[in-house]
């Protein structure tokens, strides 16, 4: 039950559509009936054992004897007035009739099915979207990017399988029930034989289901650590050629492929035995229908006909389609309730950066930005910022330096709260950031990496990232700004040009111009620039360092760099070793205290 449920909070956005499927299965369930129900009446003017009856029953009731009377109360007149041949071309056509109506309902049925099969996984994709763009950044360093992409790809297409299916969960139940109610009428003696399997079948698809759901997980999850290999081999394809680790890999890929292709082995194997297993179970209940019901109309003393027999096993035999479309339907909502169960980790993973109730706006700042005996650490086992304290002053240009790992980049990706620190607060003009909108807060700062961060799209739009309707003459004066305009300018169509997946059709240093126009279309008041040089030959530099001058003009800059020729002109330079601040001042004054900056100097040097 726990698996419908999983699946009914996103089928309730449908109640209109799930009704309808219902009333036209319905429908359709009872003129499907009726095609085998026109048979008794044909057969019985087919081998002239038609009782002729002249009087309609006085009150209609819903039972065997009554409808039987009523069908041969017209079937009497038809024959009177006209003949035999007539009347079965009379029933042909009502069979031909009943049989377009259950085609008609059957068909629309399965017309308002369609949006919830496709709108069920779309309502997933954009929630689940929706949640990866929200949760913070350190979500993602504790997840793989495979197994994410493996919950929003493969996880989500099983879940789609599952709502094909989902609707023979309404139709099934429907046809079964009216057949049933059908060979009921029939013979109430027959019917009770047909039951006494139907617990035993419950029992054993319950238990199948059961084992099919949660191998259904394993290979799902085998499938994230395949598209994790993949990542990880395509990103780091030169390594794995340079260092002979070819054959390492492709090991490591071929027992995860080879666990994966067991787990699927074993979750097909189950998912076959659905068929096999209730057409026995079924035909081991026809087997007794048909003994006992042959045995009822060889009794004379009993009041089954054969034509009535005939009936009753073909509308029995018409349960088995619709009982093994059942069963695959329960066993792929099984498998479709163990895709949502990944996919939902996403969906409701703790968003532990969350902005306050009563948020307060901030459009600029008018002071500064301080660090109030800040301490942070990822995990319990190392901290990374130990009781950090300073303040850059609006206008101004502060620096970072110091060795890999010392907490550099921490300090600047908890400006925009990517994460939240343990201890202290960080401010503006006062107000700790944690008071301000995220919006509202990330509005006011601009980033440039050492990594350049770019999208599968066009210059224009790359540059323009993030701003409705931008103005051409904007985006080209910010390009101008970077050292970016020439270059754009010789490429194919200009602005308009696509640079391929992460920019992969331009130069590093055309990567990285890029990225400082896009700051400088933004606008931003506060700007961090994470070692935005260093991966930059030496002509390339320059040019970068032009635009990054252009860029700093009257903002509030935190710069991280290694390359301490970059930073030479800044405000204020903090020297950082293992999560503390060491010294600080300016470059003149730090090269005279002769310590850790100086070292760092004196090494670049040489």
């Amino acid at each position: 039950m726990e698996d419908f449920k999983k699946l009914w909070k996103y089928l309730r956005f449908y109640k209109k559509n799930l009704v309808l499927v219902f009333i036209f299965n319905l429908f359709g369930a009872i003129f499907s009936f009726g095609m085998v129900a026109v048979l008794i009446p044909f057969l019985n003017v087919l081998f002239d054992n038609t009782q002729a009856i002249y009087t309609l029953p006085e009150t209609f009731e819903f039972t065997k004897e009554c409808i039987l009377q009523t069908c041969n109360y017209y079937l009497t007149l038809v024959i009177e007035r006209w003949d035999k041949p007539t009347a079965l071309l009379l029933l042909c056509a009502i069979l031909v009739g009943v049989t377009f109506l259950k085609d008609f309902f059957d068909f629309f049925g399965k017309y308002f099915n369609i949006p919830v099969v496709n709108g069920v996984p779309r309502d997933i994709y954009n929630q689940a979207y929706r949640k990866i763009l929200t949760l913070p950044v350190f979500f993602f360093t504790n997840e793989r990017k495979g197994d994410i992409m493996s919950r929003m790809s493969s996880d989500i297409t099983v879940v789609r399988n599952s709502m094909v299916y989902f609707i023979d969960f309404i139709k099934n139940p429907l046809y079964i029930v009216i057949y049933f109610v059908g060979i009921v009428i029939i013979s109430y003696q027959l019917t009770i034989i047909v039951l006494l399997l139907l617990p035993v079948m419950g029992i054993i698809t319950g238990k199948i289901g059961k084992s099919l759901k949660k191998t259904t997980s394993k290979t799902q999850e085998l499938q994230g650590d395949i598209l994790v290999y993949i990542d990880e081999t395509l990103s780091g394809l030169k390594i794995v050629k340079i260092f002979n680790g070819i054959t390492q890999m492709r090991e490591k890929f071929e027992s995860r492929s080879d666990a994966h292709y067991k787990a699927m082995n074993r979750v097909n194997r189950k998912n076959n035995l659905a068929h096999p297993l209730t057409d026995f179970l079924i035909v081991l209940s026809l087997s007794f229908a048909v003994y006992l019901g042959g045995s009822f109309v060889l009794d004379p003393n009993n009041s089954m006909t054969a034509e009535s027999f005939i009936a009753f096993l073909l509308a029995f035999t018409q349960i088995t389609s619709p009982a093994k479309s059942f069963t695959a339907a329960f066993y792929n909502v099984k498998q479709g309730a163990a895709g949502i169960d990944r996919i939902e980790k996403i969906i409701y993973a703790e968003a532990k950066i969350a902005e306050l109730p009563d948020a307060k706006e901030i459009k600029t700042f008018s002071q500064s930005i301080e660090f109030k005996n800040v301490t942070f650490s990822y995990n319990k086992e190392r901290t990374i910022l130990k009781d950090i304290s300073f303040k850059i002053p609006k206008g101004t240009s502060v620096a970072l330096v110091g060795q890999s790992g010392s907490g550099k980049t921490t300090i600047a990706n908890l400006i925009p709260r990517f994460y939240e620190p343990q201890l202290g607060c960080i401010t503006i003009d006062d107000t700790p950031i944690q008071n301000f909108k995220l919006d509202d807060l990330r509005g006011l700062i601009g980033i440039v990496t050492q990594e350049s961060i770019l999208f599968n799209d066009t210059v224009f739009n790359n540059i323009a990232f993030g701003i409705k309707n931008p103005d051409r003459e904007k985006v080209i004066e910010a390009a101008k700004l970077a050292n970016a305009h020439d270059f754009i300018m010789q490429m194919e169509n200009g602005y308009d040009t696509n640079i391929g997946d992460q920019g992969g059709k331009l130069s590093g240093g055309q990567r990285q111009r890029l990225c400082i126009a896009r700051a400088i279309m933004k606008n931003p008041e506060i700007l961090i620039l994470d070692e935005a040089t260093s991966a930059l030959d030496t002509e390339s530099e320059r040019l970068v360092q032009d635009a990054l001058a252009n860029l700093m003009k009257d903002r509030t800059s935190l710069v991280i760099a290694h390359r301490l020729s970059t930073i030479k002109n800044s405000d204020n330079i903090l020297v950082m070793n293992e999560g503390r601040i060491v010294e600080s001042g300016k470059h003149e004054e730090l090269i005279e205290l002769n310590g850790a900056y100086k070292r760092l100097h004196d090494l670049q040097l040489i």
